[in-house]
């Protein structure tokens, strides 16, 4: 189950504790719509966020190119150490905006 918090054009979206091939496709569905709309910058809260497999990386790199093309800006917050590794070896880190 995904959290996500809308305030005008800004959505916070909540992850789990993983990103996985068990839940990414649930997780995909889950966010596209707000990944659709014009112009939406997205944050996305990593805190709890544990593991991310491949599956995981596919979802965050086509909701990346989603609010790209529609003007909008995403953002990655609460990343821990071994996610911010797994970023970092897949070359996501260079076009992620990580804080």
């Amino acid at each position: 189950m995904v959290e996500i918090k809308r305030e005008g054009d800004l959505a916070t979206i909540v992850t789990g504790a993983r990103i996985d091939t068990i839940n990414a496709g649930e997780f995909e569905k889950e966010i596209n719509p707000i990944l659709a709309e014009q112009g939406v910058n997205i944050v996305l809260d990593c805190n709890s966020l544990d593991y991310i497999s491949s599956s995981g990386l596919r979802v965050v790199l086509k909701a990346q190119k989603m609010v790209s093309a529609r003007k909008g800006d995403m953002t990655l917050t609460g990343v821990k150490p071994q996610i911010k590794k797994v970023f970092d070896m897949t070359g996501f880190s260079r076009f992620l905006k990580i804080q």
